[in-house]
Order: structure tokens, then C-alpha cells, then sequence
């Protein structure tokens, strides 16, 4: 618009003044036309504008003002007689600038919405000199403001800021910014949750309605983000173990974040809970330890059950399976735990703590054996135990003399009256150890003979036969009535090895008593023809090995060395050429 010096303002600009010879109307396109008082001689007056002259030979006379800012228009008027009337000058004004109004706060300029979580400044600067008013509204009520720069505070409950300003050339601006309140979805949760799920719904009080995203941290670490707008919740991926944390940010504005409290922790990794007892059959007293891997255990417990009595311990306790005495108990234990994602896991064990010996009983013609039994003549006996598994030893004391022979031998050296006992030794697998005692005197009928046979197996395969014939004379004594010795030729029972690389047979068609490998006894099998058999391996570089047959006693021992080195093809057809050759 355009302003001249002492003009007074309307839809146009007009000099208004009665002393002057010289007005002028100011027109909204630019223009300028000028009036001059009927005196005015223009022939003879000259009238500068910015330092060039005006035609003033037209009727209507225009000046056209293209440049910004202040002008001058000069003036000298004269009569017809050619006397001055009037001389001076006129600053005109173009100003076709409206003013510039700029808000911003913490430094950073606002165009038209203010986003806000509680209360903020707005710092207002007016960028015009020229100015005729200045209008401030908060909520459309009108506010005071003084100067050109100056302060408003405002809060989330208002709703918007306005400024009108005007300049003295009538330029007008106004400025208005919507206050944009930052409401935060309120999460439901605010704990820590810990799952074993692999995927979890996060749930929010009401439908978000600004633009949030929330962003999915891992560990610590930016790992994907979900639109929030329009939506009360979302599903969270837990496409890997760790923990989940997560924050809200505005899209329009990311300078307004929230970390919402609280987290999701997840694993898929299952926990492990493993019983290692000392032994799982044993006569003593056994330790059962629990070796476990839990990150974050939240239940754990060992159970010991007894015959149906259970005791609850500690899952790290150190547990001591008693042997009880004369008893076969078994214990059953079992271990559980859970931890915090949920993982449940468990482990069972049965321990075998047999304190019992065996039982034993020996049987004399059929009958049960009890203490001080007379002999009248030789007996059959028959020792029996309740363990498949069991062995006996049987030791024979004659008037308390230790006798190294089987029965019959020492039954044989009997004379009435002698007391002869039998002492009995038997160890089941884990060497409990039963020892019986029975007696028997020898008391012979009148006038009775007892024949007893034995037989002798001698050294070059020879088997001695005896046959005897007792009787008791008058003065009640036991007497030799007859001997007869018959000596024949009979194989041993032989026990045969068949070796196969590193393992080795060993059968016999006699009856095998035992088997020691390297001292230890070994289980005695049978084989499809019903022989007594046993199969070992030799782990050893020197294996001994050491077996007796039980009818016709055979004692063999041999010391087996391991292969060290793997026989060859060629190797085995030279050593086969060599047995055929041999024979």
C-alpha cells in the first residue's frame, strides 16, 4: 500500500489540507494522481518525484510508484504572474510488505501446530517497523502484549494462539497456531513378563488415535517397529531369547518419545535337570547329587519316595540314600523344576541299596538241616539260597580241626561220637555275606554197614574209584570191614577256548563252578546245546583268566595277551597253511 506524509487513511488517499495547492489521491494499484488548487499555474510550477519532473500538461496527472520504500516528491508552484504560491516536499510511502510474525520455542521455530505434553513458552518476534496494532488471542479471548518480541505461556488444555497485526500502510497479517496436546497410549501392562511364547500381545486402555509407532528393542538393541494408530494392540514377535523393551514415538513429531515400563522376557531354551547318584545298586549308603542348568529357576525340589513315604529336599542339597541293615530297599527319587519363562522339566531315578545277605539253607536226605543232628550213616546234602546270583563256600571242621576235603573225605576219617562242622559262606553280587554253623555228631546204628564210594581224578588222566564198607563192632566202634581201589582210564572234563580277535569263548560239558577274569567272577551262561558258557572281551593288554568245573574238579588258568596289532587277510590264510601243515 502506499502512505503519503500527513494523509489521512480511507479506501484512498486523498490531502485533505486547505493551505495546500497541491493533493493527491493514492490508489490500491500503485498510482498516485495529483490535484492541484485552480492558481496553480502548471506551465510555469515544477513537480520532482524522485528526482525526475512530472508532465503536468495533462488533465489528470499520475505518478507511478514502483519503488519499495520511502520517496520524495518536490514541488514548486507558481501563479499565472509567475509568482511563487507554494515550495516544499512530500515523502511517499510503498510498502507492499506485510509484516512477518515468527514463533518458536527452545530455539526451534513453530509454523502451524504447536505439539504439547504439558506447558510450553512461546517466544513471539515481529519482524516490522511500521507497525499501527498488534493483536493477541489464546483461546480466542484477547490477551495484553507489549512491544515487538515478547513471551505467551501456554498449556496442552488450550487449543490454539492468534496474532493480527497491521502496519501503518494497512498491510495485514494474521497468525494463528493450533495447539496439538501429546496424549501417549497408556500401556496395560508395567511389570516384567517372562514367556516361553513366541509371540505376545501387547494390549493398550483405548484405540490410539495420533500417529505413534512403537519400537521393539532387544537386549538393549533397535530391532523393528509397529504402527500404533487406529489400534488398541499388537502382536510382539519373539523371533529371538533375550529381553524386550519398548518405546513410543510420535511419527509427525519424533521429538516426543516414551519408554513404556516394563518388559517381555523370552527363551526357548529348556533347562536341564539331571540325577547322578554314586551308584544305582550298591550295599552302602549312596549320594545322589542333582546337576542342573537353569538360568532363572523359580521352583525346584528333590523327592526321595520309600515305600511310599516321600521326603522333599532342596534342589541343590547333596542327598544320602541310607542302607538300612538286613534290608533290600529300593528309593525312588525324582527332581523337578520350573523356571521363570514357564520350562518345566523333571528326572527319575531308582536306586537299589540291598543290605541283605542271602539266605541259605541246607538239606540233609531231602530234609531240612537243624543244629546237632546225628549221622548214621554218609549223607546226601543239598545247600539251597534264595539268590540265583549267589555263590557258597563251604569250610568243614572235624572235633574243630580245619579239614582242606570235600564231605565225603572227611566223613570217611569219622569215628563215633566225633562232632563234624559244616560252616557256610554265602556272598550275593554285592558281597553281603551270610555265615551258618551246623553240627552233626556221628552216631552209627549196630551192626549196620555203610558203604561210601568216592572217586579221585589223578593226574594223567586216570579217575581211582573207592568203594568202602563200614560196620560197628561190639565194643561200638566203626570199623574198615572192606576197601576195594579200582583205577580207570577217564578223560578230565576239558574246557575249551575259542578266541575270535580280542574276544573269547570259554564252554565245557562239565559243569563249570566258576569263572575269574583278572579276579573277578564272572556270570556263567548256557549255550544253545545246554553247555555252561561265558563270552568276554579282552580290554587288557594281559588277561587272566581262571576256571574250575564242579563235578570232576578241573583247574585251568591262562593268561591271554590282546591283539596289538589287526591280523591281515594274507596273515590269516599263512597262519591256516601252517595248522594244516602241522596236523
Amino acid at each position: 500500500m502506499i502512505s503519503l506524509q500527513d494523509v489521512e487513511y480511507t479506501d484512498f488517499i486523498y490531502w485533505q489540507e486547505t493551505e495546500n495547492f497541491i493533493n493527491g489521491v493514492a490508489s490500491a494499484t500503485g498510482n498516485i494522481e495529483l490535484f492541484f488548487d485552480e492558481k496553480v499555474d502548471r506551465d510555469s510550477s515544477l513537480v520532482l518525484y524522485d528526482g525526475k519532473e512530472i508532465d503536468l500538461n495533462n488533465e489528470h496527472t499520475f505518478i507511478d510508484i514502483q519503488k519499495e520504500g520511502i520517496t520524495q516528491l518536490v514541488y514548486i508552484l507558481k501563479d499565472v504572474d509567475g509568482y511563487a504560491l507554494q515550495e516544499g516536499e512530500k515523502t511517499i510511502l510503498l510498502d507492499t510488505t506485510m509484516p512477518d510474525i515468527v514463533f518458536n520455542t527452545n530455539n526451534q521455530n513453530i509454523l502451524d501446530v504447536l505439539p504439547l505434553e504439558d506447558k510450553e513458552t512461546i517466544h513471539v518476534k515481529i519482524l516490522e517497523e511500521n507497525v499501527e496494532s498488534i493483536q493477541v488471542y489464546l483461546d480466542d479471548e484477547q490477551i495484553d502484549c507489549e512491544g515487538l518480541e515478547f513471551d505467551v505461556d501456554v498449556t496442552s488444555k488450550n487449543q490454539s494462539f492468534r496474532i493480527v497485526c497491521t502496519d501503518i500502510a494497512q498491510n495485514k497479517v494474521e497468525r494463528e497456531i493450533k495447539i496439538l496436546p501429546i496424549k501417549y497410549p497408556e500401556c496395560l501392562f508395567s511389570s516384567f513378563v517372562y514367556t516361553k511364547e513366541n509371540h505376545s500381545n501387547l494390549q493398550f486402555e483405548s484405540i490410539c488415535k495420533q500417529a505413534f509407532n512403537l519400537h521393539v528393542y532387544c537386549d538393549g538393541i533397535y530391532y523393528y517397529s509397529l504402527d500404533l494408530e487406529d489400534k488398541d494392540q499388537v502382536v510382539i514377535d519373539h523371533s529371538k531369547n533375550g529381553k524386550y523393551t519398548f518405546e513410543l514415538e510420535h511419527k509427525v513429531y519424533p521429538q516426543f518419545k516414551k519408554r513404556i515400563e516394563g518388559s517381555i522376557e523370552y527363551s526357548n531354551i529348556l533347562p536341564v535337570v539331571t540325577l547322578t547318584p554314586s551308584s544305582k545298586l550298591s550295599n552302602e549308603d549312596v549320594i545322589v547329587n542333582a546337576i542342573r542348568n537353569v538360568s532363572k529357576l523359580e521352583r525346584g525340589y528333590i523327592d526321595v519316595d520309600l515305600n511310599g513315604i516321600k521326603t522333599r529336599y532342596a534342589l541343590n542339597e547333596t542327598i544320602r540314600l541310607p542302607a538300612i541293615h538286613n534290608q533290600d530297599v529300593i528309593y525312588c527319587v525324582s527332581a523337578y523344576a520350573k523356571d521363570i519363562y514357564g520350562h518345566e522339566v523333571s528326572d527319575q531315578i531308582y536306586v537299589q541299596i540291598d543290605k541283605k545277605a542271602p539266605a541259605s539253607q541246607l538239606f540233609m536226605n531231602n530234609e531240612v538241616v537243624v543244629n546237632r543232628m546225628k549221622l548214621k550213616k554218609l549223607p546226601s546234602l543239598e545247600y539251597k539260597f534264595d539268590d540265583s546270583n549267589a555263590y557258597m563256600r563251604v569250610e568243614y571242621y572235624l572235633n574243630d580241626t580245619f579239614m582242606d576235603m570235600d564231605f565225603e573225605k572227611v566223613f570217611n576219617r569219622m569215628v563215633k561220637d566225633d562232632v563234624l562242622k559244616i560252616v557256610t559262606y554265602t556272598s550275593d553280587a554285592l558281597m553281603n555275606l551270610e555265615k551258618k554253623e551246623y553240627e552233626f555228631v556221628f552216631s552209627p546204628d549196630k551192626e549196620i554197614e555203610m558203604v561210601s564210594k568216592s572217586e579221585q581224578v589223578l593226574e594223567k588222566d586216570e579217575v581211582v574209584e573207592f568203594e568202602r564198607v563200614w560196620v560197628v563192632n561190639e565194643d561200638n566202634e566203626v570199623v574198615l570191614k572192606k576197601n576195594t581201589k579200582r583205577i580207570q582210564k577217564a578223560s578230565k572234563p576239558e574246557i575249551h577256548y575259542t578266541r575270535k580277535k580280542n574276544k573269547v569263548q570259554i564252554w565245557s560239558e562239565d559243569k563249570i563252578e566258576y569263572v575269574l577274569v583278572n579276579g573277578k567272577r564272572i556270570l556263567i551262561e548256557k549255550d544253545v546245546v545246554g553247555h555252561d558258557y561265558v563270552e568276554i572281551s579282552l580290554k587288557k593288554k594281559k588277561t587272566s583268566i581262571e576256571v574250575k568245573t564242579k563235578h570232576r574238579e578241573v583247574l585251568k588258568k591262562e593268561e591271554i595277551k590282546r591283539s596289538a596289532v589287526r591280523i591281515t587277510f594274507m596273515q590269516k590264510i599263512r597262519m591256516w597253511f601252517k595248522q594244516i601243515f602241522k596236523l
